[in-house]
């Protein structure tokens, strides 16, 4: 099977050196490249790439800037993979561990997506990696109980998916954070499987700042009213209006936690989610709380 992972970047120059260099130490024995999506940096990036590149013949970069949306750049990267068979997502600000590309490329000979898993604790100080309690999924996280979803940062796809589903959404995120649970809501609806793969285990970054945890929270929940709209259109179960009832009891209890870090984390995490749901069940006209 020849693989191509595509990792959509924008000014990543900091941290995608980390990230290629762990994918160009991965072991295949099928056809595989990897392409670089620009998506309109303003930094190092590019060349950063490019001299990868020349002592790399698998890796490769091109530019797609028109609009800087992370599902445009990842689907202009479906398009350049002329020859795969399959296409590997992951981020520019993770890191792989030894051995993921294998366990995806062998999911992929049998299952048309997979996704793998996430740990915590290499890229993020204990503080941070505690802040959102710890959960072990094996590859597979659901929407509220419903569908099976993909992490964003580690799924697979077999090319005759997309001519079921169709591209991932553009446009409903900047950062793409609604597009995975969108294009795994299709392929529920179209009953394409997803496949979990313990086994292909990335190293992922958490947002440190106060105020990336608000916004990346606030992202997240301000989109899920829209997914819970969105499958209320096509006559399916949708999660409990009040479901989170229990999320903002904790955001009041867990106020005196802010002194730490750890708490202070947590708490704009969870804020972050609880308001954005708010907006976003005002935007799609959705109760979602």
């Amino acid at each position: 099977m020849d693989i191509c992972v595509v990792i959509p970047a924008r000014n990543e120059e900091n941290r995608l050196g980390d990230q290629l260099n762990a994918l160009l130490s991965q072991h295949y024995a099928g056809s595989w490249e990897i392409i670089v999506v620009d998506n309109g940096s303003t930094d190092g990036t590019v060349a950063l790439v490019e001299n990868l590149a020349l002592t790399n013949p698998r890796l490769r970069v091109i530019t797609a800037a028109e609009k800087a949306d992370q599902s445009y750049a990842a689907n202009s990267g479906v398009a350049a993979a002329t020859t795969a068979d399959a296409v590997i997502f992951c981020d520019a600000d993770d890191i792989v561990a030894p051995g993921w590309l294998a366990a995806m490329a062998q999911a992929l000979q049998n299952h048309p997506v997979v996704t793998g898993v996430n740990e915590l604790d290499r890229l993020n100080p204990p503080w941070l990696a505690d802040s959102r309690g710890r959960t072990s999924d094996e590859g597979l996280q659901t929407f509220g109980g419903i569908f099976p979803t993909v992490h964003g940062n580690t799924y697979g796809v077999q090319r005759g998916v997309w001519t079921i589903t169709g591209p991932l959404a553009e446009d409903f995120s900047r950062h793409g954070v609604l597009a995975d649970a969108e294009f795994s809501l299709r392929c529920w609806l179209n009953g394409v499987e997803i496949f979990g793969v313990p086994e292909a285990i990335v190293h992922y970054r958490y947002r440190a700042e106060a105020r990336q945890l608000w916004r990346q929270g606030f992202s997240y929940g301000s989109h899920r009213p829209l997914i819970a709209k969105l499958l209320k259109e096509h006559g399916k179960p949708t999660p409990p209006r009040f479901g989170g009832w229990k999320s903002w009891v904790l955001l009041v209890l867990k106020v005196p936690t802010v002194v730490t870090r750890t708490g202070r984390a947590r708490w704009m995490w969870i804020a972050g989610n609880r308001f954005g749901q708010v907006v976003g069940s005002i935007r799609y006209r959705t109760l979602m709380l």
